[in-house]
């Protein structure tokens, strides 16, 4: 795990916010006000170039502060909403814990092997996923991806563990300039994660 951790800080530092995507990427693409103390938080699964999902692949966002029970949502039939507090048997971002008393949102893939047999890809993006939260403001946490390689063809069918960052809601309300700013400083963060993710995927 030191190792995981020397890797992914250089990484940081040698790519900055440059490059493409080329991995699984969590991002956040808006949050909704439905009244005092209920938002809703609206994510986008995107899968890279050399990616594809069979049943059982994952999608992970940590720490989704205010988590109102029952309302975790996905756009799409395929993947399937859950929540855990621990979430067992996954990589969190270095620098990032998975605290056990805030909910992780988890989105399981359950449909046909999809975009594995060929590759690379045009990225792929799923109907949105998310879930409400009592709070308004916004911070970065951890995300996990677990897709499935179809680049190159030596490598098809493998595992790949895609580690990054993302936001999520904490306590407290901003106004709402504040929430545009910061999401878009966070979608940056999300550029610079899904770049880094290639020096930090562990195929098996």
């Amino acid at each position: 795990m030191d190792i995981m951790k020397k890797l992914a800080f250089a990484a940081i530092a040698a790519l900055g916010l440059a490059g493409t995507a080329d991995a699984a990427v969590l991002t956040l693409q808006s949050i909704t006000t439905n009244g005092p103390s209920n938002f809703t938080y609206n994510y986008q699964a995107t899968l890279g170039p050399d990616e594809g999902v069979r049943t059982g692949d994952r999608f992970v966002i940590f720490d989704f502060g205010g988590y109102i029970t029952g309302s975790a949502f996905s756009g799409s039939p395929d993947l399937v909403a859950s929540v855990q507090n621990t979430t067992p048997g996954v990589l969190v971002t270095p620098g990032f814990n998975d605290d056990p008393n805030i909910t992780n949102l988890v989105f399981t893939y359950t449909g046909p092997d999809f975009r594995n047999t060929t590759g690379p890809l045009a990225p792929f993006s799923f109907p949105l996923i998310g879930a409400n939260s009592t709070f308004g403001r916004v911070a970065v946490d951890a995300f996990f991806t677990l897709t499935t390689k179809n680049n190159p063809a030596s490598e098809r069918n493998q595992p790949i563990f895609t580690l990054g960052q993302v936001s999520v809601p904490v306590g407290g309300v901003p106004e709402p300039a504040t929430w545009a700013m910061m999401i878009g400083g966070f979608s940056l963060v999300g550029a610079s994660a899904r770049r880094r993710s290639r020096v930090m995927q562990v195929t098996a």
